[in-house]
């Protein structure tokens, strides 16, 4: 292969297989991902060519903004997948200049400019035989935020196998080894199937692996895409017939700068997510398809349904960026915008923080805050935080935020009537398993009613 590093435009990328996954080599350092021994030993040598060609772009294909490069040369062919990886990415970015109060477009113009040149070899083109009837078997990419565990939960319910798999995510460092261990608990105590995949090029995202002296949104945009990918070893050896992700209805909101559509979650939109399917059933021959499993709820929505119908599970919610360390042995590190949310959601419910693990009261320092009252921009919708400071305001809260809250906030939102409808209302849906598509919506109906109940006491 041609060495271009002497050359300041073009980026160097290579991939190889081995004995138990892909090995990525950017700048000469090598990046594995490594699967278990039995599912990869078990994955056919085609998909194994597949997921090299596919996953060596869609790992690195965004390095080069980070980077300062114009060109990147790889030494896999033109992976099958290439054109909805750009496309994902392509509509990213616009959030990502938002996030890195860069200027609107430069990181579209550059990244629409970079030149990819690849091997000569073709692409690898899916010729596999998976073929199973009567499957019940779901793949869920593990995160233990609320999403992966009331998707869980929802599988528990229904009688839908559930096959867990945690990727490792090396840019939050402080999570991996409670993750781990929490895994195992579960695996013993609901008698599923866990995993685990050591996933190196995670360090890509904030650009940890390069020092970049400030941290970039680059990269997280195709992170639900790539999950679906990483996940397909596993759907060969257990047969599954869904990938299932948690994504909420907020996910779907779009605001608008200059003109221009900007996506917060581009690939977690109720429109990404056939796209996604139909990536997968390509390289399944079919049998494989990914829904979500929560698509008409709001996040608020999840949070209530996971603790109140399944407040076992929801006792695991990890939902801390873990960039710092976690506190008491517990899995929030309650220093960061995820802890605060989190907090916030169970303090206007009424459910206990302290036994969901929180050790400090984050509505007492507006320090926690500066998402919300500041000009710090982080994902997830304000307008949820809104409704939840809205609940707390009504239920009489005294906290330094609250009073915040009611200063600089409550006089510009719409009134507690159109809140009220708003999150006591089940959102249309095109993403909830065709098989299972009545009987989860029975489950929403019911806890909505609940829920209904529940903040009815409140509001004028």
């Amino acid at each position: 292969m041609p060495n271009f590093e002497k050359n300041n435009r073009i980026l160097d990328i290579s991939g190889k297989l081995i004995n138990e996954g892909i090995l990525i080599t950017v700048k000469r350092k090598n990046y594995q991902i490594k699967y278990p021994a039995i599912i990869w030993q078990q994955t056919p040598d085609q998909l194994k060519k597949i997921l090299l060609e596919n996953l060596t772009f869609a790992e690195t294909h965004w390095l080069p903004l980070l980077l300062s490069k114009e060109k990147v040369f790889y030494n896999t062919p033109v992976p099958l997948l290439e054109p909805f990886l750009f496309k994902n990415q392509l509509y990213d970015l616009l959030y990502c200049e938002t996030v890195d109060k860069v200027s609107q477009l430069s990181y579209l113009k550059k990244f629409y400019n970079l030149e990819f040149i690849f091997s000569r070899e073709e692409a690898t083109l899916p010729n596999l035989s998976l073929t199973y009837e009567n499957s019940n078997t779901a793949v869920i990419p593990f995160t233990f935020g609320k999403e992966s565990l009331a998707t869980l939960a929802l599988c528990l319910e229904l009688g839908i196998k559930s096959i867990l798999v945690y990727c490792q995510e090396p840019a939050h460092p402080y999570e991996e080894r409670y993750k781990l261990h929490e895994l195992k608990r579960i695996e013993k105590k609901y008698k599923i199937k866990t995993y685990f995949i050591r996933h190196d090029p995670g360090l890509f995202r904030y650009g940890k692996a390069f020092n970049l002296e400030k941290e970039t949104d680059i990269g997280w945009g195709t992170q639900i895409t790539l999950l679906a990918i990483l996940s397909l070893p596993f759907v060969y050896y257990h047969k599954a017939r869904y990938i299932l992700f948690g994504n909420e209805y907020s996910n779907n909101e779009m605001t608008k700068k200059n003109g221009w559509k900007i996506f917060s979650s581009i690939d977690q939109t109720g429109n990404i997510v056939p796209q996604q399917s139909s990536l997968i059933r390509l390289l399944t021959s079919g049998q494989c398809e990914v829904k979500s499993s929560l698509d008409p709820l709001e996040e608020f929505n999840i949070f209530y349904l996971l603790h109140h119908r399944y407040p076992e599970l929801g006792r695991y919610q990890f939902s801390c960026s873990a960039e710092k360390p976690l506190k008491g042995g517990r899995q929030w590190c309650h220093d960061c915008y995820k802890c605060a949310r989190m907090y916030l959601f169970a303090k206007a419910l009424g459910f206990s923080v302290a036994d969901l693990g929180f050790k400090k009261d984050l509505l007492a320092d507006l320090r926690w805050w500066n998402h919300y009252f500041g000009k710090e921009i982080k994902t997830g919708p304000v307008s949820e935080l809104d409704f939840a400071f809205y609940l707390l305001y009504l239920k009489g809260d005294k906290s330094v935020c609250v009073k915040k809250f009611r200063k600089d906030k409550l006089p510009r939102l719409k009134n507690w009537s159109w809140h009220f409808k708003n999150y006591t209302t089940i959102k249309p849906t095109i993403n909830l398993p065709e098989k299972y598509n009545m009987k989860m919506i029975e489950i929403f109906q019911d806890e909505m009613k609940n829920f209904k109940k529940l903040i009815s006491q409140y509001g004028k």
